[in-house]
């Protein structure tokens, strides 16, 4: 993905016989899409894009439906299965201080309580059980979740997240 855009969510299914997507957020908050119009919808390879224009949204069962400009059956839907929904970094909704943009813990580096750098986050997975930060550290590549008691605290300006690890995350 581009530097200039982040991605708000993902094409997930079909909803309905009138071309609506079921859109899986990817933030706290479905009802973001309410406040949109314009989109770029960014194919899973990420070689192709579209532009496209949101007509309406209801929410539904923690999901977005989503209605789009030209996309009137469930096969034009599942066309789009699994692209993403994408805008300009620029109007992305401004943070609360404790908050973070996923692409932004990318390349934050993981400091313990002794001050030790225990490696860098080089992508974040979302799972069903939560958030993970893959991290390449001295002794590979490892997950860590990123949850309150391990990450305590995210510090964007000094790009580093202290963390409190469980003991031999590292060897998992």
């Amino acid at each position: 993905m581009p530097g200039d855009r982040i991605a708000l969510g993902i094409i997930r299914k079909a909803h309905g016989v009138r071309g609506e997507a079921s859109v899986e957020a990817w933030s706290d908050s479905p009802e973001r899409f309410t406040d949109l119009r314009a989109v770029t919808l960014v194919s899973p390879d990420e070689e192709q894009t579209r532009e496209a224009t949101i007509d309406s949204v209801r929410i539904h069962a923690g999901r977005a439906l989503v209605k789009f400009s030209g996309i009137e059956s469930p096969e034009d839907v599942q066309k789009l299965q699994n692209w993403t929904i994408e805008i300009p970094e620029a109007d992305a909704r401004k943070l609360d201080a404790d908050e973070y943009f996923l692409h932004d813990l990318v390349g934050l580096t993981l400091i313990d309580a002794e001050g030790r750098n225990r490696g860098k986050v080089v992508e974040v997975e979302e799972t069903a059980g939560g958030l993970l930060l893959v991290i390449d550290g001295p002794k590979g590549r490892f997950d860590v979740p990123f949850a309150a008691e391990i990450c305590t605290k995210v510090d964007l300006d000094a790009k580093t997240i202290d963390v409190r690890l469980p003991v031999g995350i590292e060897d998992l």
